[in-house]
């Protein structure tokens, strides 16, 4: 098969369309609706550039945008929707060449559907907390996907590296990480611990005695940022479980205070009106009918639907377990998204697909594109991108608010006392050094990760990087939305964002940042810097509205309790500081509503 260049000039001179394969978020979506959106924004973007642009400014539009059928490859009675667009490019004035793109979708949420109650969830929920802990005290050895994840961090913040290391310290030092894991080196230190691989670093034959000593004062260093993080990961489940419990609590208690008054109101008098009084002395405001109320106050604001739609997916699709039933959801979802994704690539007139996907989609595609690739492995040993399914036509993968990183860290982090097992695991998962994101070790898929510090559950993504060459990793690039960081519309604004949606549309319409050109890079760090959209915009603005939205619950719950213990002092200043921190989020957040989007299309 030929490879394309990428660029639109040369796109347009061939035959057949671009084709996107999206996959949609958590929750009870509608069948094309999120899709719809997709390319809504793209048109509206097309749209204001070229009203904007004038004669010879604008980019383009989006013209003959229609759903069309087509029979899925390999069944005779089921047909798979698509929305068909053509792109019209414009230049000096003058409207060029059609340019043909299709829009199809991986539609996962009715399989998600059902089996999912608020209480099991909770359950689910409250037990995350302890994983910081269990993590912490773990042999150094283990769960080296996430000790991993916080190096390649620390490599981007060059002020926090030791005197004297240098980029180089840091591939080697992942070297020598995996190397602490081959059998004889287990047999020498059986433990694991970290002083177990400062000794075995002390004790390499290569790289000198300097090099040595920066390995092992990065590794240091390395340790120290990996304590902290899982102390602040901690301390933030901590906190949102004590959020949790105290507004449960003070509801029940404020609705209880609500119904004795409500109660003893003169109006209802066993005098004045009978059958009133009756029906509230059956009724008998108790803790117990507070609490019934409360949970019909949270159900009615969609806190049981938000348990049950969105983190009953998380729930569901995080089981990795296959012995649990749910597990039989998931791998129903990978294969509905295998299904998609041989029929796109089947088609002789797709000239090129680009994978996008929103929130937990990230992960359903990630895993999904895995699966297909193993498939591949099995058949086609030598280069398995090219066949049976034609993965060389994927040229990006590209993740909108992705907790692909939180999924690894709560879920897929494991530890076994066979050193075999890990092995097995890691290789037959692979990573972005792999295929399908690497073909013959250089990059080959560029897959591009946008978040937004605001959405808590997006981030960063460094878990896939590859664990020999750590400059092969995803293009992380932050972009900050809204100018207050409320966690519900920060994850879904990247569709309201002129950033995000320009860079969507130069990926699939015109194939820029494509890591396959006619002249291809020598060396797969060049190739990645070259084409590389990150890191995109500063971070840090919104630390300190997260500071108070994290002091608020220990300020209000301390403040209640020295209450209750007859400190009335004490809770009065514990209050009054609640008090100013929700004042400070509510002026916050009502000028950050009022100014809305801060990158609109």
């Amino acid at each position: 098969m030929t490879e394309f260049s990428g660029s639109s000039s040369e796109s347009e001179k061939d035959d057949g369309y671009t084709a996107v394969i999206y996959f949609h978020g958590m929750g009870s979506q509608r069948r094309y609706e999120e899709l719809s959106r997709l390319v809504d924004a793209i048109d509206k973007f097309l749209t204001h550039s070229d009203r904007d642009g004038g004669k010879g400014g604008g980019k383009g539009l989006l013209r003959g945008i229609v759903p069309k059928l087509e029979p899925l490859v390999g069944s005779r009675e089921k047909t798979i929707a698509y929305i068909e667009a053509e792109y019209d490019p414009k230049k000096d004035g003058e409207w060029g060449e059609k340019n043909p793109v299709r829009f199809y979708e991986v539609y996962w949420a009715p399989v998600m559907a059902g089996n999912r109650s608020v209480k099991r969830v909770l359950k689910w929920m409250f037990s995350q907390v302890l994983r910081p802990w269990h993590t912490f005290f773990s042999p150094w050895r283990e769960r080296q996907r996430l000790r991993r994840a916080v190096l390649i961090d620390l490599l981007d913040v060059r002020e926090k590296w030791p005197d004297g290391v240098e980029e180089a310290d840091f591939e080697r030092l992942v070297k020598l990480y995996d190397d602490f894991e081959k059998p004889h080196i287990i047999e020498r230190f059986p433990e694991g611990t970290f002083k177990d691989f400062i000794s075995f670093i002390e004790d390499e034959k290569e790289g000198g005695r300097v090099r040595k000593v920066q390995s092992v004062a990065l590794a240091r260093m390395w340790l120290k940022q990996y304590q902290l993080r899982e102390l602040l990961n901690g301390f933030y489940l901590l906190t949102l479980a004590l959020a949790l419990v105290f507004s449960a609590l003070l509801s029940v208690f404020l609705i209880f205070l609500f119904l004795q008054f409500f109660a003893g109101l003169p109006l209802f008098s066993g005098d004045q009106h009978p059958l009133l009084h009756t029906f509230i002395t059956r009724w008998n405001p108790s803790w117990k009918t507070a609490a019934g109320l409360a949970v019909s106050l949270f159900s009615f604001l969609g806190l049981k639907g938000f348990l049950t739609d969105y983190m009953g997916d998380v729930e569901s699709w995080a089981t990795y377990e296959e012995t649990d039933k749910k597990h039989e959801q998931r791998n129903r979802v990978i294969e509905l998204g295998t299904t998609v994704i041989n029929h796109v690539l089947a088609q002789e007139a797709c000239r090129r697909v680009v994978i996008v996907s929103h929130s937990l989609g990230t992960t359903v595609a990630h895993d999904t594109l895995l699966h297909v690739t193993r498939n591949n492995r099995a058949r086609n040993s030598h280069d398995p991108i090219t066949g049976p399914t034609e993965l060389i036509k994927i040229s990006h993968f590209v993740t909108l608010a992705s907790p692909i990183d939180k999924i690894q860290y709560f879920f897929e982090s494991y530890k076994s006392r066979y050193h075999r097992y890990k092995r097995v695991v890691e290789e037959l998962r692979g990573d972005i050094g792999e295929v399908p994101f690497s073909r013959f070790g250089t990059p080959y898929i560029h897959w591009v990760n946008f978040w937004d510090e605001g959405d808590i559950i997006s981030g960063a993504l460094q878990s896939p990087t590859n664990r020999k060459r750590i400059r092969h990793r995803v293009d992380n690039v932050h972009v900050s939305s809204l100018y207050f960081p409320d966690p519900g519309g920060s994850h879904s604004a990247y569709f309201r964002n002129k950033t995000v949606i320009q860079s969507l549309f130069e990926i699939i319409i015109l194939g820029k940042y494509n890591y396959r050109t006619k002249n291809p890079d020598t060396g797969h760090r060049e190739k990645c810097r070259r084409h590389a959209l990150g890191p995109g915009e500063p971070t840090g603005n919104v630390r300190k509205y997260f500071f108070a939205a994290l002091l608020f619950p220990w300020l209000a719950s301390s403040g209640c309790f020295m209450f209750s213990m007859g400190f009335e002092k004490a809770a009065l200043v514990l209050l009054s500081g609640a008090a100013l921190t929700v004042g400070f989020l509510g002026v916050n957040y009502l000028a950050g509503f009022l100014r809305g989007v801060k990158n609109p299309l």
